[in-house]
């Protein structure tokens, strides 16, 4: 009997094994096997915290329910978009507050207004105010956006306003319809329910390179970087975006949309010399507006010590109707700094000051000068 009676219980123990190794959990959506010794960290291998999987069969038709809508106020639609990605994690910022600190010289006349917040800068308030994890990055693409909505993240771009001008705008892609072949998106001049064509929006997002933004709480940054692939690495999507420019420009040379964003995907890789030399090859076709919004060269000219080019590129956007980018005084002041001509780079970083009380980067260089 004693014999019997041992022999069940190995059994019953053995049966309970098997029962919890081939446990599910379907917490959040996910489902993972826990160990027999009950440790979450060795069933996810990150931190004891379940790990979410992108959805892998996406959806015909999302839209994200939920975000806030501002309307913009007079070239506001940078900040109006960080209210919107914002309001996916239940933080509601104001259009004004991130404004003050990204664009705080606002005029409504237009003249002497700063315009040219770029990525980066939304980027930087949205990890220092609210602690979010962020990614900017280039090369955006259509299968790309259906697959951050169909996780429900919100994706900021940095696009044209107009299809055909050549005025930056911010848009939220909230939504996608393969039936209908429409992005859906929020911008705080056309609402919260505006739509455009695939081929509408692919010509919109083109001029800036394709490049986006995520904001994202830090549980999240794992699923992005899933989602991201290889480019999660931002070196490795420079580098895309700089060949996908490449073969646009090899199928139609006269592609100045194309021909720019390789001058920009050769910056952001590092290569100043090649983002001058691609610039000088079209610098004489280039839209109006074009250095208001990207002004890479200018300081890829600086940082090759081409500095007359460097005075020259900044007073032409300082004298287009541009006079409050700030950044630009700052490369001006240093460029008279390191000729020894220490009231005019003075002169130039107290401008850059006065239209922005916070830009460290001039109060660093008047700390310098003893100012």
């Amino acid at each position: 009997m004693k014999l019997k009676w041992k022999v069940s219980l190995t059994i019953i123990a053995a049966c309970v094994a098997g029962l919890l190794y081939v446990l599910w959990d379907g917490r959040d959506g996910v489902s993972y096997r826990t160990p027999i010794d009950g440790s979450a960290t060795a069933a996810t291998g990150v931190s004891g915290k379940n790990v979410e999987e992108p959805k892998q069969t996406l959806p015909s038709a999302k839209t994200i329910p939920g975000l806030s809508h501002v309307w913009q106020t007079f070239n506001n639609c940078s900040s109006v978009a960080l209210v919107v990605a914002l309001s996916r994690w239940d933080v509601y910022d104001t259009q004004e507050a991130i404004a003050d600190a990204t664009r705080p010289w606002r005029n409504q006349r237009g003249d002497n207004d700063d315009k040219a917040v770029d990525l980066f800068e939304l980027a930087a308030y949205a990890e220092a105010e609210h602690g979010f994890t962020t990614f900017v990055r280039p090369n955006g693409r259509l299968e790309l956006l259906k697959e951050f909505i169909a996780n429900d993240i919100p994706v900021v771009t940095r696009t044209l306003m107009y299809a055909d001008k050549d005025f930056q705008h911010y848009r939220v892609v909230r939504g996608y319809d393969d039936t209908k072949k429409i992005i859906i998106e929020s911008n705080g001049i056309d609402g919260s329910n505006h739509t455009s064509t695939y081929d509408e929006w692919m010509h919109y997002w083109k001029d800036f390179n394709y490049s986006y933004l995520i904001v994202v709480p830090e549980n999240k940054k794992a699923l992005v970087e899933r989602i991201l692939g290889e480019e999660a690495s931002e070196n490795v999507a420079w580098a895309n975006a700089r060949a996908r420019a490449s073969a646009e420009v090899a199928k139609d040379p006269n592609d100045m949309r194309a021909a720019y964003n390789t001058v920009t995907a050769l910056y952001y890789s590092g290569d100043y010399e090649g983002t001058v030399r691609e610039f000088e090859k079209i610098e004489s076709r280039l839209s109006e507006h074009k250095l208001w919004y990207q002004m890479e060269p200018i300081d890829a000219y600086f940082k090759l010590g081409t500095y007359d080019r460097v005075i020259a590129l900044a007073d032409s956007v300082i004298n287009n109707n541009n006079k409050s980018v700030s950044e630009l005084y700052v490369l001006k002041g240093k460029v008279y700094e390191s000729r020894g001509q220490i009231a005019e780079a003075r002169a130039e970083y107290e401008k850059a000051i006065y239209y922005n009380k916070s830009l460290q980067s001039a109060k660093d260089a008047l700390a310098r000068l003893g100012g």
